[in-house]
Parts: C-alpha cells; structure tokens; sequence
C-alpha cells in the first residue's frame, strides 16, 4: 500500500561551506528527532544550481532558505525568490542572511518571505529554523485540505492525500463501527471516518448505497438488473434499488462512452 503523506521539500542555498553544514545538520536533526514531514531535497552554495535542481511548475510544498548575497554570482538570492514567487504564492521562502539591511529590497521585490533571519546570532537562527519549518508544514497541510483536487484522510496525527481522479471508492468497513475503506488506483487504506461527513465534502463522489461512495469516472459496468456496479479495477459494488436512476444519470453527465455501460437491462 502507498500513502502519500505531506511532505514539504526543502531547498537551501548558502555560500559558506561551514553556515551550509549547519543548516543542513540542524535540520535534518529536528526533522528526525520531530519525525516531521519534511525532507532535505537540495543544498548548494551555488544559486544557478539551485535553479537548475528545482522544477518551478512544482514548488508549491517547497520550503526555500536563501542566503541573500552570493559573492562571484550575477544571482543574488532576492533574484532567485522572486523567480520563485511569480511563479507559486503557496511556496515559502526563508532568508537566513548577515545583510539584514536588504530588507527594503524584499518589500520592493513583493516576495513576501516567511522570515528574515539574521545569521550571526547563532542560537536565534536555530529556534527560529524550528518554529518556521513547524509552520510551514502547517500552511501546507491547510492547503491540501483546502484542494478540491485532493482527497484527503488522517491516521491519528498524521494527514494523507489521495488525487481524487484517482480515488474508486470508499465504504465502510464490515464490523468496525466508524472506520472508512479507501479503494484508489495504487492503493487502500483505512482510516477512521463518516460516509456522510465525506459524502458532503467531496460532492463529486455518488452515494450509491447507504455504505459505499463511488467515483462515476472510474466505473465500467452498471448492471441495473441485477443492481451492481463494476469499477475500472472489476470490483462489484452493490447499488441501492433507489440509487439505481440516478446513477444511471451521473454515468451520462460524467461522459462515460456507451461501450463501457453495456447489458444494461431495464430497472427491476
């Protein structure tokens, strides 16, 4: 089984080899003594190879920690963050400086950074990097809760996220009050929930019988006979004798070519 849990990636780009290392050590400590969903994706003293490393149509669950001035390059870091930001609003962008005094420069460029850090008070760069990491997991999270495009579920504290296109369907599971089902494409899973309560948060989804929500982009078959539903995966799903109709009519309006509802028989 695959989940796919938040992850926020993480970019640093600092020109001293030293002040690199400790940003890099600091972090990768927190994030596993924390067991936080963050990862180290890419460190460099090089702001081109930054750019090089990062695809810019995919920074939305990124995390950026630029050093302002890069000796030797035409690219500072404020040119680097504001490549960034018309490019996403949602990526975060951190800078971790000596030249605090570019501060102006920032509110010129409209960057909007989640921190400006001065990095010659050592212990404030470290509880800072903490709290800032903390909080960038948590606008991520809001986000992919927020997307229509997601279907999203916890286990205890932890949030994972399914691509709704992908998702076939959910019921509840035989003999466990309050726990879901989740059938997708690469995965299922388990997880403590309410068909209803999901039902009115993901509207696309069809409550074809009192346990089971079904995507109508991923069915094969209706049988309208015997009053099953075949998925893209061959799983047969009960369907309701009231649900039957109106089915029949969300397979139409999501465009489901003729072939692919064949045998259909008259409602019993």
């Amino acid at each position: 089984m695959t989940n796919h849990q938040t992850m926020l990636k993480i970019f640093i780009l600092e020109d001293n080899a030293d002040f690199l290392n400790f940003l890099e050590s600091t972090l990768r400590n927190y994030i596993m003594i924390e067991a936080l969903h963050a990862e180290i994706k890419f460190t460099t003293q090089s702001a081109t190879d930054l750019l090089d490393a990062v695809d810019l149509e995919e920074i939305n669950d990124c995390l950026f920690l630029l050093d302002i001035d890069i000796p030797g390059s035409s690219v500072s870091g404020i040119d680097i963050a504001t490549i960034l930001r018309k490019k996403s609003l949602y990526a975060d962008i951190m800078f971790i400086t000596s030249h605090t005094e570019e501060a102006l420069s920032i509110l010129a460029h409209k960057i909007a950074p989640l921190d400006l850090i001065d990095k010659s008070v050592l212990f404030e760069v470290e509880a800072r990097l903490r709290s800032n990491i903390v909080y960038a997991i948590k606008r991520l999270k809001a986000r992919q809760l927020q997307s229509p495009r997601l279907f999203n579920y916890s286990i205890d504290s932890n949030l994972f996220t399914v691509i709704l296109d992908e998702l076939l369907y959910i019921q509840t599971t035989p003999g466990i009050s309050g726990t879901l089902e989740l059938h997708a494409e690469r995965e299922i899973a388990t997880f403590p929930g309410n068909l209803k309560e999901v039902s009115l948060q993901y509207p696309t989804l069809f409550r074809c019988h009192r346990s089971i929500l079904l995507n109508p982009t991923h069915i094969s078959k209706l049988d309208t006979h015997g009053r099953f539903v075949y998925m893209d995966n061959q799983d047969k799903l009960e369907v309701s004798i009231r649900r039957v109709s109106a089915l029949r009519q969300v397979m139409m309006t999501a465009n489901k070519p003729q072939s692919a509802t064949n045998d259909l028989s008259n409602d019993a």
